[in-house]
């Protein structure tokens, strides 16, 4: 027994002195590298999702963090970062409904580190399965076709419309509605594409943005013919007799265009023309509207009575005429005299035929404008006037430019007899007529002569 006691007297003893050991060390380790406590924010990641649900809370899952509190040796807690850390939710018992708190989980592959539980520890998760309903789609049909015409069953392309969503938004909706307008103006197949208009079961309009649909739009195809005791057909006008010579009947037109026929089926279904009665525009040279009756066959009549008026439109053929008129001097001083060559002018003029052809040549006026010129010689445009609102234009004028001579008459020695009955003869030409006048002044020399366009001397 003494033994016994001695011995464990011993281990206690050794135990006591390992003990001191390792705290002395412990002590003198965190001297070196104390413990450090320190939080981060971790971004959690929802995992293990069942198939077909969606998750609705949280709304924005990328927001979704936690604040991870540990601690450890500062030598290892200064190197870690939010990336060392992974916060999960698993999803894959969750029920469905709102409110279900869901556990966190945070981990981290560091060593010599301790976690406190996360803050929150605990997520609000609202799960909702994801279902798929077919929708049926109505039409509602809106105005008619015009009279003479029926609309036969509209065909809707597709007849459903699938919607998935989460199972409380899909499972309030009872029909989609499309709307399709009907007017006057619909004689042939209508072929549209409305967007349908989504209702709930109480018939309200619900929104639809949150579902996804197996289409947008529906293709709603409406047959329209004619009935068989109407047929509308279009009008031609028939027009008689020749124009006024140099005229012609540029276009004809009607007002309504076509008109609705009623008569027996076997009659409407064959085929035949609807025209005015005759029109004649023998002699005619302006256009016109005049109110017509039609020349229907016999046993087919119009649907309603209304006005018709048929319009004729009749214009001059379009031609070209050449005029060689005289050059006329204007603004001359009266101390100066004037010398042009060419002394006539080609004009060529474009407009309606009848015009040209009773336009006499008098009323083509070809002018050249010296006012404020100086004794020389002028290279000028010549001016032409024509008759306006005639619809004339003016195509050539050649030469396009004249050349005029300028010249102011010197006083001279007083002549012979014989020379003095000749400057009475050119002084009467003068006084008479200025241009003939200068037929005595030398011919206009050739432009070759006068290199660089220099002015000539004064005329004596």
């Amino acid at each position: 027994m003494r033994r016994f006691k001695s011995s464990l007297a011993d281990l206690m003893a050794l135990l006591l002195s390992l003990l001191l050991a390792i705290v002395i060390w412990v002590n003198a380790q965190q001297g070196d590298d104390p413990i450090l406590r320190r939080a981060l924010q971790i971004p959690v990641e929802f995992i293990n999702v069942p198939e077909n649900v969606r998750i609705i809370e949280p709304s924005n899952l990328n927001n979704v963090a936690v604040v991870a509190v540990f601690q450890g040796p500062t030598s290892v807690v200064d190197t870690l970062t939010a990336a060392d850390f992974s916060a999960t939710v698993d999803l894959s018992q969750t029920p469905y409904g709102q409110g279900q708190l869901a556990p966190v989980e945070v981990r981290t592959g560091a060593s010599q580190i301790t976690l406190d539980p996360p803050a929150p520890d605990q997520i609000n998760v609202h799960l909702e399965p994801l279902v798929s309903k077919e929708i049926p789609v109505a039409l509602d049909l809106r105005g008619s076709v015009p009279r003479g015409y029926t609309a036969g069953d509209a065909l809707l392309e597709p007849a459903f419309i699938t919607v998935r969503g989460i199972e409380s938004d899909v499972s309030r909706l009872a029909l989609a509605r499309v709307t399709v307008f009907l007017s006057n103006d619909d004689t042939q197949t209508k072929v549209v594409a409305p967007q349908p208009i989504f209702y709930d079961q109480q018939g309200r309009v619900t929104g639809v943005s949150n579902l996804e649909l197996s289409q947008n739009q529906v293709t709603v195809t409406i047959p329209i013919e004619e009935s068989a005791d109407f047929a509308n057909r279009v009008i031609s006008v028939n027009v008689v007799g020749e124009p006024a010579p140099g005229y012609r009947v540029l276009n004809t037109s009607v007002n309504p265009p076509s008109v609705l026929l009623t008569g027996r089926p076997s009659q409407l279904e064959q085929p035949f023309r609807v025209q005015t009665e005759p029109i004649d525009v023998t002699g005619l040279t302006e256009s016109f509207s005049t109110r017509v009756s039609l020349a229907l066959p016999q046993g087919i009549t119009l649907d309603e009575v209304q006005e018709i008026v048929a319009t004729v439109e009749i214009e001059p053929f379009s031609s070209t005429k050449v005029f060689n008129r005289p050059i006329e001097i204007l603004g001359l001083g009266s101390d100066l005299q004037a010398l042009i060559q060419p002394e006539t002018a080609r004009v060529v003029l474009f407009g309606p035929l009848p015009v040209l052809d009773a336009m006499p040549e008098q009323e083509v006026e070809v002018t050249v404008d010296l006012f404020g010129l100086r004794p020389g010689v002028h290279e000028l445009e010549p001016t032409v006037s024509i008759p306006p609102n005639r619809g004339l234009e003016i195509r050539s004028v050649q030469p396009a430019l004249i050349t005029v001579i300028i010249a102011r008459p010197t006083p001279t020695p007083p002549p012979s007899n014989t020379e003095s009955r000749e400057r009475t003869a050119v002084s009467g030409a003068v006084s008479g007529n200025k241009t003939n006048a200068l037929a005595d002044l030398p011919t206009v020399p050739d432009r070759a002569a006068r290199p660089g366009g220099r002015p000539q001397p004064e005329y004596l």
